[in-house]
């Protein structure tokens, strides 16, 4: 009598939202591996941003110091002002490198040999830009740790802080889910611009292009209501403008809000533009890599 022997049950196959996740969660730690094993990228991509914090933050105190402008700056450093304008040009300048990555797995053939496989293929782009947040997110946090040492001053005998967050960790927190939305919002648009182009270098120029007047056309640098009239006119219509006077409410307090505004007013504003464009764009990025893929 023949008997009919039994081999060991396979593993079990994730189907639905749990393959989604778990593919995404593997292309998501390999974005972290990348980042690890290569950290000059992080390194190098603070260094201008630190300098300009440094120097400007130094070469233009005195501003902030003159009679009738200390209300204007929240009554802030300058250090502490310009400081998120720094965290959201690193944004900018480092959200080109989601686009530039879709195009390095392009030619190098990873992206291919990721499509010959059942991986979803939303679970490829969302692996990738989760992982270029989390750089971001890190970044932004170096640059608030390194003001707040910069701000420390040695008084009788002991440091104490210049420069306080006035919310503590919650305040912290909001500032940083700003970043994150603005980052998001960037990061899809460079996979829009990457795969519309499918080139590094234009990629690269047309991401770099758009920083400069992004960050010159805000309140960045000065308060709104030191520009001149027309850079004061198109400020209003610049989102970098909102994100970086809500960051400041979020850090400083009260004192941070622009005139004629208010708290509540100045972080809604900031995010339900940011959330708007971040829809925009996604939708772009999306749209654009389904075509690729096919």
């Amino acid at each position: 009598m023949r008997t009919i022997a039994h081999s060991k049950p396979f593993p079990a196959i994730f189907h639905g939202w749990g393959a989604f996740l778990s593919e995404t969660w593997t292309l998501y730690r390999r974005a972290l591996l990348k980042l690890y094993r290569r950290p000059v990228i992080l390194y190098f991509s603070l260094v201008q941003p630190m300098i300009w914090l440094l120097l400007f933050g130094q070469i233009f105190n005195r501003i902030t110091e003159a009679p009738g402008f200390s209300a204007a700056f929240g009554g802030q450093s300058y250090l502490a002002f310009f400081a998120p304008a720094i965290i959201l040009q690193t944004i900018l300048f480092g959200a080109g490198q989601s686009g530039l990555g879709l195009i390095n797995d392009l030619d190098t053939g990873f992206l291919s040999k990721l499509l010959t496989t059942p991986i979803h293929r939303l679970a490829i782009l969302l692996g990738k830009v989760l992982g270029d947040l989390t750089r971001m997110l890190s970044q932004a946090v170096i640059i608030l740790v390194v003001t707040f040492v910069v701000g420390l001053r040695w008084v009788d005998g002991s440091l104490e802080p210049t420069i306080m967050y006035y919310y503590g960790l919650p305040g912290l927190l909001g500032a940083l889910g700003i970043t994150l939305l603005f980052g998001l919002m960037l990061a899809a648009l460079s996979v829009a611009i990457a795969l519309t182009t499918r080139n590094t270098e234009a990629t690269f120029l047309i991401s770099n292009f758009l920083t400069f007047p992004l960050i010159f056309t805000s309140s960045a640098l000065l308060p709104v209501e030191l520009l001149p009239d027309w850079l004061r006119t198109v400020s209003t219509f610049n989102p970098v403008t909102y994100a970086i006077n809500a960051l400041r409410v979020l850090l400083y307090g009260p004192t941070s809000v622009p005139a004629g505004s208010t708290m509540g007013d100045t972080i809604l504003y900031a995010v339900g533009i940011l959330l708007v464009l971040t829809v925009i764009t996604l939708t772009l990025g999306t749209s654009r890599f389904r075509r690729v893929v096919g």
